[in-house]
């Protein structure tokens, strides 16, 4: 759940900041940036595994869906840096893809426990009025769970509405 949750975030910060093609590029990120995780402790070295053996396999979907070939470049780049503690420059023309990715992904840093998140390390200051969305999300995920990414989304929609109906 914890990818699907990253999807949603991405696809709401996408609509918050305007940024569509960033975000959608983020979103193919977001789908496999843990597939090649080994396990659930601190590890810089997944986003390239990531990046190297799974991107390769989704290259296919994500142009069916309409990424170019210089999208899948970015895609690769946001998915090694999101696990990675440096940061791009802001100069760097795939910064907000990756920044994203990494607030998305930071976003649902609530799973490891309350205190988890540091806002300080939030890039872009939308994320920061998400927040406590993302906290409900998770909360709302972890008491109900479910499998598939339309119901999770559905739920961050609706909480972003501020409905608790689905």
């Amino acid at each position: 759940m914890h990818t699907y949750r990253v999807m949603s975030h991405v696809i709401l910060l996408g609509m918050q900041t305007g940024a569509l093609s960033e975000a959608r590029n983020a979103f193919f990120a977001a789908y496999i940036h843990d597939m090649a995780r080994k396990h659930d402790g601190y590890c810089t070295q997944h986003g390239s595994d990531a990046a190297n053996y799974k991107l390769p396999e989704y290259i296919g979907l994500f142009a069916e869906n309409g990424a170019s070939a210089a999208d899948i470049m970015v895609i690769g780049k946001a998915v090694t840096y999101h696990s990675l503690g440096k940061e791009l420059g802001k100069n760097d023309p795939d910064w907000l893809t990756v920044a994203l990715l990494k607030d998305a992904d930071a976003l649902d840093r609530i799973r490891l426990g309350e205190n988890d998140l540091n806002p300080e390390y939030l890039r872009i200051p939308e994320t920061h009025l998400m927040i406590e969305h993302a906290r409900s999300l998770y909360f709302q995920t972890f008491n109900n769970p479910v499998a598939d990414f339309d119901t999770i989304l559905k739920m961050a929609i609706n909480l972003k509405d501020g409905s608790t109906s689905s």
